[in-house]
Parts: C-alpha cells; structure tokens; sequence
C-alpha cells in the first residue's frame, strides 16, 4: 500500500478520495522587490525611448514603421522654427551641462541621487518659464569655470557630455574662480572657459545644479539633442547601478523615482514624440493621397 503524502489535502468525491491539492502558496512579493522591479523596467523603458528618439532625429529610424524623417523633413515641421530651434538647442544644451556635474557629485546612494535630479528638473523647468526667448544666449550666471564632468556609465558611447556637447576645452589654470565666484586652487582637471557676460540673470534668480553660462554661439540642434538622449541614458543606467537589489528601495526612493521619471517625460519626451506624432499623421495621408491618384489615374 503506498504512503499518502504528508503536504496538501485530499478532496472527497463521490467514490472516495480522488483530488489531491497542494497547501503551499506562492511567495507574495515585497514591496521593495515591486519598487526594484518597477524602476528597472520603466528605466529599461525611459533608455529605449531615448535611443528610438535619437535615431529617429538622425534619419536612421522609420518612425514607427511609417515614414522616415530626414534632416530636411525635420526642417520642415512647424515645431522646427530656426528661431525655436535655437531656443530649445539652448535650453537643451544646459541640462545637457548640468546633468553630469550634478549628479555625478551626488551619486553617493539612490537617495541623493534622485533628489539631486529632481531639484536640477525643477530649475530647469524654472528656468524655461523665467527665458522663454532663449536670453540666456547673451547673459550668463557663470562668467568663470565649468569643470569637465564625465558620466560613468558613458564611457563606451561618449567619453564627455561636456566635450560632445559643443563646447570648447580650455587648458589648465592655476587660479580661476569658481562657481560661486570664489578663487579655487589649483587642479589637474580639465575646465571649460566661458566669456564674461556684464549681465547676470534676473534679480534673485539664482540656480543651485543648473549651468547657465553665456554662450557665444547658437548650438547645433540636432547634436545637442542626440548627446543629451546620450546623457539621459547614462543617468538612467547610473540609476539601476544604484538600485542593484531590493534592499536599495523604500517609499522614499520609489516616490523620488516617480516624480524624477514624469520630468523626464514632461520636459523632453512628450513633446518631441508629439511632434513626430502629428508630422507622421500628415504624412502618411499625402502619402496615401498620392497612391490613391496613381491607382485611380491608371483605372480611368
């Protein structure tokens, strides 16, 4: 006769025993394993957006499996003003500065990482609304040094956000002011000149993680826009570097996380995939226009 198991119970039919049914419940994940699971996902998601939306500036994408959009076309987009253009290679270009720097220096945990990143977001955002003409092309906060700052992860793809940027490297000095306008000593490091400006930004605007140097130049758009994608992406894989286990995540983490990815996604996704959006919509149909007049024409 053999043995009953000793795990489960047995449910009764008609002719006896006929079902057996295991007791043992699946383990119900924690909320920290949902946190770690969620802000690796979404980063997953954020860094494949970026990569897509890059491509998709660079011709070498077909939006969606529908049109390509080259240089010309871009150009041709109402959006793509040179005016406007100019305006958001600015505005892109200092986030572009300012993210290495500021995170890198606070990269410590994922705590002051992301809090660093939200509070860079919100001067940014500041900013935006406090410049909507661009002005930050002649006036400038930081008449002095901006120290080359590197991205850990983007060693592979591009060695310097600030150097890629468009931005000329300066040689070493011994005695330059730093950027809260005091001398600093010496150092090894590589810095970036910026021209003096005799206007500053606005009375009590002040900034703690944005860069806001006087630009002697318009910035290329479309090389801004594919080295901040570059950027963006290094923060993120930076991100998962720090959350490497469960143990990294509470609510605070997991709230900070929430509202540094909606930044992201207010501030440079959402209105670069709405362009697109409303581009290929239009295109599709002259396309379609177009097929339908060959067809016809050939019918009749």
């Amino acid at each position: 006769m053999l043995a009953m198991p000793t795990t489960g119970f047995q449910a009764m039919g008609p002719g006896g025993p006929s079902l057996f049914v295991p007791t043992q419940q699946p383990g119900i994940p924690t909320l920290e394993t949902i946190t770690y699971q969620h802000i690796h996902e979404t980063s997953s998601k954020r860094i494949s957006t970026l990569d897509y939306l890059r491509k998709a500036h660079e011709g070498r994408v077909y939006w969606f499996n529908t049109l390509l959009f080259n240089k010309p076309d871009l150009q041709r987009m109402p959006s793509f003003d040179p005016r406007k253009l100019a305006r958001r290679a600015t505005n892109y270009l200092l986030l572009g500065l300012s993210l290495p720097t500021a995170l890198e220096l606070n990269g410590v945990n994922a705590v002051e990482y992301l809090k660093t990143w939200n509070a860079l977001f919100t001067e940014f955002e500041a900013f935006q609304q406090t410049h909507p003409d661009g002005s930050t092309l002649s006036r400038g906060r930081f008449p002095q040094m901006f120290k080359r700052a590197t991205v850990t992860a983007s060693k592979g793809r591009r060695s310097s956000a600030a150097s890629e940027i468009g931005l000329p490297m300066g040689n070493d000095h011994s005695d330059s002011k730093s950027t809260n306008g005091s001398v600093s000593a010496g150092s090894s490091n590589q810095v970036t000149l910026f021209p003096t400006s005799e206007n500053d930004l606005l009375p009590g605007e002040e900034y703690t993680h944005l860069l806001t140097p006087s630009l002697p130049f318009d910035p290329d758009f479309y090389e801004t826009f594919a080295t901040l994608c570059d950027v963006l992406i290094d923060c993120y894989t930076r991100l998962m570097e720090l959350v490497s286990s469960p143990r990294e995540c509470n609510p605070v983490v997991a709230e900070m996380f929430t509202k540094a990815d909606a930044r992201v996604r207010k501030l440079i996704i959402q209105g670069v995939v709405k362009e697109f959006e409303e581009s290929s919509r239009s295109g599709v149909k002259s396309e379609v226009a177009g097929v339908g007049k060959v067809v016809l024409g050939g019918l009749m």
